[in-house]
């Protein structure tokens, strides 16, 4: 029963972002204006949208890939500036459903305004949607294998920018039409808000008027952004500060194999903050990262190896049967992490073996993966 709960609520994960597509263009076609229903479409979009990049983990533009990993992408974007694209990406919806759903009462003015807040919203994601698909992508995808992992990631990560755009583009033909229709109906008794009326009624002056506004109104804000660790061209190195993109300027180290056949090796693929890489290493001619509890595990083998040759059979037999089948389970960093707080309990009994019957267990554990 609990295996059909869960199933059932894993479905209406999955089809609740093509339900909410699907009512967007209903609502569209039939005119409809529903607030509510924008709010909470476009923040379920996000919110599938960071769900999406932290199962994807694509890694910072300074770390190899693992042509092995799990991980097979550098980060589109570099996650030191997020915090801008996203407070200017957030003031756009916040202008845009201002402007849509309250322009009735706005004067000409206040709309500019608003015009120039979307306007920082668009810039942002127009720039994400060319990043990832203007030109160079990760490898193995092309614009022919949209099926792969990466393909669909990316596919995954451009739908509600994508939709945000066109919704924009929507809203600003409806205010253009409404504009022509109001020029002469609004009168001013003052002269000069007479002339400023007439002015922003006139087709496309708006829009460039409102271009003008944006320029002092995100200065502020990247000012204020400032103050919280940001910088003031965050916006261009959030695009360019990365690897293997369109818009990037920096050079990934090279793609490093990492055997991940077993489970020491494969919760290496888990996330950085926790399994705590430490340096490269050789194993059988080739290139590899290693952390402490991977060291830790081979220092603790060669001891059996050197001290109990037939148990070390046994039990690598034994690891061999049962281990690779489990890492084959590993399919994301998430998972790897779990494995790497499974072996934890065992990497302590490993270390304390080591330190029973070694001399110097540390140089032991130190010189794992070196060069002989």
């Amino acid at each position: 029963m609990n295996e059909v709960w869960a199933m059932g609520i894993l479905g209406i994960m999955l089809l609740l972002p093509c339900i909410l597509v699907v009512l967007d263009i209903v609502f569209a076609v039939k005119k409809k204006k529903k607030l509510f229903f924008e709010i909470i479409a476009f923040g379920i979009g996000y919110i599938y949208m960071a769900i999406c990049w932290c199962v994807w983990s694509p890694l910072p533009y300074d770390e190899p890939i693992n042509l092995y990993g799990l991980e097979k992408a550098h980060e589109p974007i570099n996650t030191d500036y997020l915090l801008t694209l996203v407070v200017i990406a957030g003031l756009g919806f916040l202008f845009y459903f201002i402007l849509k759903f309250g322009r009735n009462h706005m004067a000409p003015l206040a709309k500019v305004l608003c015009i120039g807040g979307i306007y920082g919203g668009v810039l942002i994601h127009l720039l994400f949607l060319f990043q990832l698909l203007g030109g160079a992508r990760p490898e193995g995808f092309s614009i022919l294998s949209f099926w792969s992992a990466n393909g669909i990631y990316i596919i995954c990560e451009c739908v509600v920018p994508v939709l945000f755009l066109l919704h924009v583009a929507e809203l600003f033909w409806e205010l253009v039409k409404e504009q022509a229709d109001a020029q002469e109906e609004v009168t001013y008794n003052n002269r000069f808000l007479a002339i400023c009326n007439r002015f922003l009624c006139k087709g496309a002056n708006m829009y460039w008027v409102a271009l003008i506004v944006m320029l002092p109104l995100y200065g502020i804000v990247i000012a204020i952004l400032c103050l919280f660790g940001q910088k003031p061209d965050s916006v261009i190195e959030a695009f360019t500060k990365t690897s293997d993109w369109v818009l990037s300027t920096e050079i990934a180290p090279p793609p490093v194999e990492m055997d991940t056949h077993y489970l020491c090796t494969v919760s290496l693929q888990g996330h950085r903050e926790l399994v705590k890489p430490i340096r490269y290493g050789i194993r059988r001619g080739k290139r590899i990262v290693v952390n402490r509890q991977l060291c830790v595990a081979n220092a603790f083998e060669q001891l059996l190896e050197e001290r109990t040759p037939r148990f070390h059979r046994a039990v690598r037999n034994f690891y061999d049967k049962y281990g690779y089948p489990i890492s084959k389970w590993i399919t994301n960093p998430w998972s790897a992490d779990v494995i790497y707080i499974l072996m934890k309990p065992l990497e302590w009994v490993f270390v304390t073996v080591l330190y029973l019957f070694d001399e110097k267990p540390e140089n032991r554990i130190c010189r794992q993966y070196l060069p002989k």
